[in-house]
């Protein structure tokens, strides 16, 4: 890539581009599809990128985004599953959620829940969220931007987990070392495919 880019921590200032990245980058994502209302739809996954950085990215994960010329053009965010996020969090964000989802709430429900249960039970690193500029992706943003998550992963022993619904996907992640794990199709294959794969930490 010949661009000049650069990857750092995500900050308060960044919240609002960086959601307008993801949510241009899940507009047309088979998960994203089934999960939020078509009507406003970019606005709607916007919104919902935007609640999550704010409420658990910034206070309880991590989150790296990568600047192409001064401008976000890809965003990561990792959950570290040893740091609680309180319940009355998520609690008073539901029914913000459930509004955002719109007519695509109920089924949003049935498949977080058919996928409950699927990640490791030991403490690990999630990749709770990476998308990359429609404009901008194939370009090397993505691992650079998961390469921070990667090294702490590396450092600390940790296994490195994560879930996606497009098959392109998957063979991105094969690339940094992640193995599919598991593999079905939500909805009793009326909705997307969900494959959850795993990294296994690496020597520093």
């Amino acid at each position: 890539m010949s661009d000049a880019f650069v990857t750092r921590p995500l900050t308060e200032a960044d919240v609002m581009p960086a959601a307008k990245v993801l949510g241009l980058a899940f507009h047309d994502y088979p998960w994203t599809r089934w999960t939020v209302d078509p009507r406003d739809h970019v606005a709607r996954i916007t919104e919902l990128q935007r609640l999550c950085l704010v409420h658990f990215a910034l206070p309880y994960g991590s989150a790296w985004v990568t600047e192409v010329e001064g401008v976000i053009q890809c965003v990561v965010q990792w959950v570290d599953t040893a740091v609680k996020v309180p319940a009355d969090v998520q609690e008073r964000l539901g029914p913000r959620f459930a509004e955002l989802e719109g007519d695509r709430a109920e089924a949003s429900a049935t498949a977080e829940a058919e996928s409950h249960g699927w990640r490791p039970t030991e403490r690990h690193l999630y990749l709770a969220t990476m998308g990359t500029a429609p404009d901008h992706q194939g370009r090397g943003l993505g691992a650079a931007t998961l390469a921070p998550g990667l090294r702490i992963a590396d450092e600390h022993g940790l296994v490195a987990c994560l879930e996606t619904s497009a098959e392109s996907n998957v063979r991105f992640y094969s690339r940094l070392g992640f193995g599919v794990i598991r593999h079905s199709r939500i909805a009793d294959g009326a909705g997307p495919d969900l494959w959850l794969m795993r990294r296994e930490p690496r020597p520093v």
